[in-house]
């Protein structure tokens, strides 16, 4: 008999892939009818045997999945410049991309089992993602461009290490005599916002530095007037930050902007670190101390991984960390007198 697919397992029970994937996994959100009709479904069922079969006819054409929301994926450098690594290192190796930007949605695995794809490219997912679960039980060949959890060795994840370069900045802000420092971050849903904010707490534990609730600022949606606000916040704070750690270059610039409004001079009443090095950051005045990420060695590795994979008929496990420098510029100074 055929082995079946996880795609026939749903069409024969009647039910989404993400379903079947929910009741693979053991999760409890599904009524036990359905997980018995599921279950007897699964019969002949073994997801890595058709995940080889499915690579037998390739399509030459790698899934790149967003989850994230489109204006800021567009709109941030970072993930510009590892789109352009993907893009690429794809038209180097002779493969062709399809885009779908998804709301961490399951039934994108249809993709891979219509053979429309032969794997795919995540970036921007959150921790506890459906999709990445659905393709992890499916056996479908993925590789992250970020991280997920720290200790998932199977899944293959292209990142630096953003809770020891949080970790690194804030540091050097504490090797400079400041206490009061600050942090404004993203939702910790996701990994580089999470991660980030567990290196800046763990380095003001090291250095005995009393964490304050108010000293943490952070927001799904960073958009810059968020940004000024948060920081604002900072800085209404008694005793006020002589310090910030933020998020990206882009919440650097509301932190210089509402500074200024505020009537707060950088460096010398205020210091201020970031993530990213982009272009602007050594533009502005004082020019950004900033967190330099390979970004678009993120997207190279990562399609070179996936195809490499391909090409052997494996799942991709491996997991790469990359390096990350700070780059010192004028934003950062000693702590001012009080």
């Amino acid at each position: 008999m055929q082995k079946k697919t996880i795609y026939d397992v749903a069409k024969e029970a009647g039910v989404s892939i993400s379903t079947v994937s929910r009741v693979l996994n053991g999760s409890a959100k599904v009524k036990e009818s359905t997980r018995k009709r599921v279950e007897e479904a699964c019969q002949d069922y073994r997801p890595s045997a058709s995940a080889r079969e499915l690579q037998t006819k390739r399509s030459k054409t790698v899934g790149l999945i967003i989850n994230h929301r489109p204006e800021y994926f567009f709109m941030n450098e970072t993930y510009a410049n590892a789109l352009l690594g993907i893009s690429v290192t794809a038209k180097e190796k002779n493969y062709r991309l399809l885009l779908d930007i998804s709301e961490d949605d399951p039934e994108v695995c249809n993709l891979f089992y219509e053979q429309k794809v032969d794997g795919f490219i995540l970036m921007g997912v959150k921790r506890n993602s459906m999709l990445l679960n659905a393709l992890k039980a499916g056996e479908v060949p993925f590789v992250l461009v970020g991280s997920y959890h720290e200790d998932e060795e199977n899944v293959c994840q292209v990142d630096i290490d953003d809770k020891k370069a949080a970790y690194q900045a804030t540091n050097h802000l504490i090797s400079l005599g400041h206490k009061r420092i600050g942090i404004i971050t993203g939702s910790t849903v996701y990994s580089s916002s999470y991660d980030r904010l567990q290196g800046y707490m763990q380095a003001l534990e090291e250095a005995g530095i009393e964490l304050r609730e108010e000293y943490i600022q952070k927001c799904e949606n960073l958009t810059e007037l968020k940004s000024e606000q948060l920081a604002k916040n900072l800085f209404y704070q008694i005793p006020r930050v002589t310090a910030v750690v933020a998020f990206n270059d882009s919440t650097a610039m509301a932190v210089y902007k509402a500074a200024e409004s505020c009537g707060i001079s950088i460096p010398e009443q205020l210091s201020v670190i970031s993530f990213d090095d982009t272009v602007v950051a050594s533009y502005m005045s004082p020019p950004l101390t900033s967190v330099w990420q390979p970004s678009y060695e993120k997207g190279e590795n990562a399609m070179s991984l996936l195809i490499d994979c391909l090409k052997k008929g494996i799942m991709p496990t491996k997991r790469m960390e990359l390096n990350s420098i700070i780059m010192y510029r004028g934003s950062c100074g000693a702590v001012p007198q009080e």
